[in-house]
C-alpha cells in the first residue's frame, strides 16, 4: 500500500494488499457489507445506475463503466470482460476501480478491480444463498459448481460461510483439467457431471459467461433447490434457456439490469414473464416481495456496481483507520 502524492495522496493498492485486507476481514464480514447493498437499494437509501457497456466484437470482449453513491462515498468501477485473454495468459476480466468522496470528490482509493469482482460477486451469492435457500434441516447439503474458473475458487469458500451442513461440493466444466485442478485445491470436493449436479445438489452456481444456453428446463428436477446463474450477465449471454424462469421463483439483483440479460431479455420477447414478475432480492430482504410456492428459486446475478462500492469502501477503512 502507497500513498499518491501526484493525485491528492488517495491510496493505491496492489492486489497482495487487496488480498491481504479481504482475508484478514474475512468472508463474514464482506458478506455482511454485501447483504447491506440489496438493503440500502431495495430502501433507496443509494444510487446505482445500470452498468453502461460497449461491446469490443473485433475482440471478443467489452468495457464497462459502473458508478455508484451511497453515503459519503462514491465510486466507479471500468472493467472489461476479454474472454480472449487466457491466450495471453492475462485475467478474463480486466479493471480498475476508483473510490471519491462525495463532498469534495477528491480521490481516496485507487485499486485493480478483478480480485474485489471476484469476492463481491461471490459475497452476492452467498447472501442469496443465506436468504433464499429454504431448506434448513441438518442433513448435509451438495452443493454444485458448473464453471471452473477464478470465480469458482471464491464462491466454494463465501457459500461455505453461509450455508450449514455443507457436506459434499460437484464441480464440473467442459474443461475437464479446470474442474481437476479446482477439485485438487480443496477438500471435500469433486469433478461430476452436469447430470449428477442437477440430480443431487441443494444448491447449484452456474458460472459459465455463454452466448448459446446449455441449461434447460428439462435438466431441472422439480424439488427443493435454488440455482443461481451468474455467467449471464449481459444482453449477449445466455447460460439458461428462458423458459426456465415461469418454472421458477425468480430473483434479481438489479431491476434496471436484468431486464438486459440474454435469459430475461429473451423470456420478455417471446411473452414466458412480464416485468411485473420481476423481484429483486433486496425487496425480497425488506419484505417488498414474497417469495412464491414453487420448490425451485432461482437468482439471477448481474453484478452491482453497489456491490464495489462496498467493497472499496472496506478497503478504504481498513487501511486509513485500522492499520
Amino acid at each position: 500500500m502507497k500513498r499518491l502524492e501526484e493525485l491528492w495522496n488517495a491510496l493505491l493498492l496492489s492486489e497482495a494488499d487487496i488480498k491481504f485486507c479481504l482475508e484478514h476481514i474475512g468472508w463474514g464480514r464482506i458478506i455482511g457489507a454485501i447483504a447491506e447493498t440489496f438493503v440500502e437499494e431495495a430502501l433507496g437509501n443509494c444510487d446505482s445506475p445500470p452498468k453502461t457497456i460497449i461491446p469490443f466484437e473485433k475482440y471478443n470482449g467489452d468495457y464497462r463503466a459502473m458508478p455508484a453513491k451511497m453515503g459519503d462515498l462514491c465510486g466507479c468501477k471500468i472493467i472489461g470482460s476479454c474472454v480472449d485473454n487466457g491466450k495471453y495468459n492475462l485475467p478474463l476480466a480486466m479493471g480498475t476501480y476508483i473510490l471519491h468522496s462525495v463532498e469534495t470528490l477528491l480521490p481516496l482509493l485507487i485499486m485493480d478491480a478483478n480480485i474485489t469482482t471476484a469476492y463481491r460477486t461471490a459475497a452476492a451469492t452467498a447472501v442469496a444463498v443465506k436468504e433464499l435457500f429454504m431448506n434448513k434441516s441438518k442433513k448435509n447439503k451438495v452443493l454444485g459448481i458448473i464453471g471452473c474458473g477464478q470465480q469458482a475458487y471464491y464462491h466454494i469458500p463465501a457459500i461455505a460461510e453461509v450455508l450449514d451442513n455443507l457436506g459434499e461440493i460437484l464441480v464440473f466444466d467442459i474443461d475437464k483439467n479446470k474442474a481437476n485442478v479446482l477439485a485438487g485445491h480443496f477438500i471435500g470436493v469433486y469433478t461430476s457431471d452436469k447430470e449428477e449436479i442437477f440430480n443431487r445438489a441443494d444448491v447449484i452456481v452456474t458460472l459459465t459467461p455463454t452466448k448459446d444456453p446449455h441449461i434447460f428446463l428439462k435438466d431441472i428436477p422439480h424439488r427443493e433447490m435454488l440455482i443461481c446463474g451468474v455467467g449471464g450477465d449481459s444482453e449477449t449471454k445466455l447460460e439458461m434457456e428462458p423458459a426456465i424462469l415461469p418454472f421458477t421463483d425468480w430473483y434479481c439483483d438489479s431491476y434496471l439490469q436484468v431486464e438486459h440479460t440474454g435469459i430475461v431479455t429473451e423470456a420478455l420477447k417471446r411473452g414466458l414473464i412480464k416485468r411485473s414478475d420481476m423481484k429483486s432480492l433486496g425487496d425480497y430482504m425488506v419484505g417488498k416481495k414474497k417469495a412464491s410456492s414453487l420448490k425451485v428459486k432461482l437468482f439471477l446475478s448481474t453484478g452491482v456496481a453497489l456491490e464495489d462500492l462496498a467493497i472499496a469502501k472496506l478497503l478504504y477503512e481498513y487501511y486509513s483507520k485500522e492499520r
